[in-house]
């Protein structure tokens, strides 16, 4: 039901000067960082800064299967997540690395792929945004098998909810992920997006400087409670 009108009137309401957020990364001064900025922000209507979003409604929890000539099925579980900036960013992150996130080594990697053979592949992630954005975890398996896939993903799922990740796992993605950090800051390009994502979430100012210590004090604890209170399994869609 989109039509040319809708789009021409978006862009006219939202690519605006108040708008925007800029970011730059390189060899320039604060005094010519702020004449880059002005002069890309000149070229563009002032125009009014976006109302805030309304906060984010769950679907209503139900099970949606589309038919296709195909063997093999693929399936999307997932519930409300979290936001950028939410408190508890950091215990579902490291979390998440545990349960899903960190590909082979992940427990529904384990249960789904490793032990069952039920999928050649099985992840689950949070997507932040403004407001509380999906978590979701994923699966591709053989039709005849998508009953079950389906069954255990869930149970796997719950079983965390409940439990929590043991110590040993913990400190593996905490390890990991603040060993791999250094590698998403490593160009001018990796940094301008986290600059970017800083200023369009209003996130603190030293958000990169303090990300590796933040996973560091994540706690078995920190991660079981987020889990419980933000991720409810009997809701998922």
């Amino acid at each position: 039901s989109i039509k040319r009108a809708d789009i021409l009137e978006f862009h006219k309401r939202y690519y605006v000067a108040r708008n925007a957020v800029i970011a730059l990364v390189g060899a320039v001064d604060r005094a010519r960082a702020e004449e880059i900025a002005r002069a890309l922000s000149n070229r563009l209507v002032v125009g009014e800064k976006a109302k805030p979003l309304p906060a984010t409604v769950a679907p209503s929890s139900s099970e949606k299967y589309i038919n296709f000539p195909s063997i093999q099925s693929h399936v999307r579980v997932g519930s409300a997540g979290m936001r950028r900036g939410d408190p508890d960013y950091f215990p579902l992150l490291v979390g998440n690395h545990v349960l899903g996130g960190s590909s082979l080594v992940s427990i529904l990697f384990r249960e789904i792929r490793s032990e069952r053979g039920l999928s050649y592949s099985v992840y689950s992630y949070f997507m932040p945004m403004a407001k509380t954005g999906p978590f979701v975890a994923a699966l591709q398996t053989d039709r005849s098998q998508q009953e079950e896939a389906v069954k255990i993903l869930k149970e796997t799922i719950g079983r965390f909810v409940t439990a929590g990740p043991t110590e040993d796992a913990l400190n593996s993605a905490k390890e990991n992920l603040i060993g791999g950090f250094p590698l998403r800051v490593d160009s001018n390009a990796k940094i301008v997006e986290y600059l970017a994502m800083i200023g369009f979430y209003k996130l603190p100012l030293n958000y990169l400087d303090t990300f590796t210590t933040n996973v560091a004090e994540v706690s078995r604890l920190a991660v079981k409670d987020a889990f419980t209170r933000r991720v409810n399994v009997g809701d998922a869609v």
